[in-house]
């Protein structure tokens, strides 16, 4: 039987089982920042690095253009966070601002930024303590997920149990023999306020009301007191006004405070209170839905017993390209094709995928495709509802997610109670969702932050 989750947290955002069997390590991440190491991986294998890994910068041929590329170390900042601070320091719309990818916010983290309309020299050596420029080049075009490998993480896990030390190896060993679930993990839908997906869940069921409260007025137990109370209040008392007095300024609370704004003076008007948040920000809700739908059908699958890195009769699977990372060519397998399929799935160059749902979603007959049909009725979601009439910017096609990738790892070092640990993963994958298997914590919004 595989092995369920105990933490709360875990089933919360659909991450139900593990996919190792072995004993946890425990332990805790992210006491510091520097336990938590991100840095980006180029599609050529050169790695943009942090200052404190001494690693050399990447050797990028600028050309002439209206972009500027910067290598951006942050401390601690959110990805959407570092937009709004660069719109305002540089003079530019968000929407002149480009990146890869996502990085965690509670962590130290290395990434090419793009940014348009401005020159070399309007870039400063830092923007604020937390956010360091540690080279820039001009470019000719934007800097997009596609110029991206992945992520090298190094990460520290303190006081672990050493007693269970021996389950470092079991879980390594069968994370290569069985493949790292690729769950969408703790940060892309929050550890302190793990709501993104709800409110993505109201916002596809046209719950707009429902969305604004879930924003401003749920209060998380691990979020501060103070901020607790002022949530309580909104849903006690509805009074939008004395809610924006006392919610704190500053970037971490930008989207209470938009939103809060717009309801002062409408308040019943909640469509147009969320359309005065960034158009990233409310993708990103979105998607934390479907990425919480594929956690929900991965789990399943999983729980059944099934592969996720072997292809079953009815599985759809992805072509890989020369750098390991899947293509657009998708093959539905039959019968006939199954064991040339696996075949290709163990040389690495194909890897069973799953849905991430959207309004054009098809659904051909097949297990993978029964379990995620399964998990929309249970959610009470019709793909036709991924159509967002009332904010059409925010609907969603739908795509492909891979069921399973095998880590790179680097290094494994057991130091007393501390296990340091450097791997890579390919772009769109988490660090957590291996810790995870490690340490199989029972309160990961402790032990994650």
């Amino acid at each position: 039987m595989p092995l369920a989750s105990e933490a709360w947290l875990d089933r919360y955002i659909g991450m139900n089982y593990y996919i190792t069997d072995c004993e946890g390590i425990d332990g805790k991440v992210k006491q510091n920042l520097e336990d938590f190491i991100v840095e980006e991986v180029l599609i050529d294998g050169q790695v943009v690095p942090t200052s404190i890994t001494g690693k050399p910068l990447p050797r990028i041929v600028g050309k002439p253009g209206p972009w500027v590329w910067m290598i951006i170390e942050k401390r601690g900042i959110d990805a959407i966070t570092l937009s709004l601070i660069l719109s305002r320091k540089l003079g530019v719309s968000p929407r002149d601002i480009s990146f890869g990818g996502f990085k965690d916010a509670v962590a130290v983290t290395s990434q090419i930024v793009s940014v348009r309309g401005i020159s070399i020299n309007d870039v400063p050596s830092d923007f604020g303590r937390d956010i360091k420029v540690l080279s820039a080049v001009g470019m000719d075009r934007a800097f997009i997920t596609g110029n991206i490998w992945g992520n090298e993480f190094t990460i520290r896990v303190r006081n672990i149990d050493i007693s269970k030390r021996d389950s470092i190896n079991c879980v390594v060993n069968q994370l290569m023999e069985r493949g790292l679930p690729t769950y969408y993990g703790y940060q892309r839908f929050g550890l302190k306020r793990p709501n993104s997906h709800v409110i993505g869940r109201h916002i596809i069921l046209g719950e707009f009301e429902s969305a604004v409260s879930e924003l401003l007025a749920h209060a998380y137990p691990m979020e501060p007191p103070r901020i607790r109370e002022i949530r309580e209040f909104i849903a006690r008392t509805g009074d939008y006004s004395k809610a924006l007095e006392l919610m704190p300024r500053g970037y971490r609370y930008y989207p209470e405070r938009a939103v809060l704004r717009q309801l002062s003076s409408n308040p019943r008007d909640f469509v147009n209170a969320l359309r005065k948040l960034p158009r990233e920000l409310l993708i990103l809700y979105v998607e934390s839905y479907q990425s919480y739908l594929f956690n929900l059908a991965l789990s399943e699958r999983i729980g059944r017993g099934l592969p996720i890195n072997r292809a079953l009769p009815g599985d759809m699977i992805a072509l890989l390209d020369e750098h390991g990372l899947p293509t657009k060519h998708v093959i539905y397998v039959n019968e006939s094709m199954v064991d040339k399929v696996n075949e290709l799935i163990v040389k690495g160059r194909a890897i069973p995928i799953g849905h991430l749902v959207g309004y054009n979603t098809k659904f051909p007959p097949g297990p993978q495709s029964d379990i995620e049909i399964d998990v929309l009725k249970r959610e009470g979601v019709d793909l036709s509802m991924f159509r967002v009439k009332s904010i059409p910017e925010l609907s969603i096609k739908g795509s492909y997610r891979s069921l399973s990738v095998k880590p790179i790892i680097i290094n494994i070092n057991l130091v007393g109670n501390e296990l340091n640990i450097v791997f890579r993963l390919p772009r769109g994958n988490y660090a957590t969702a291996l810790l995870r298997e490690l340490m199989k914590s029972k309160q990961p919004e402790i032990d994650f932050t």
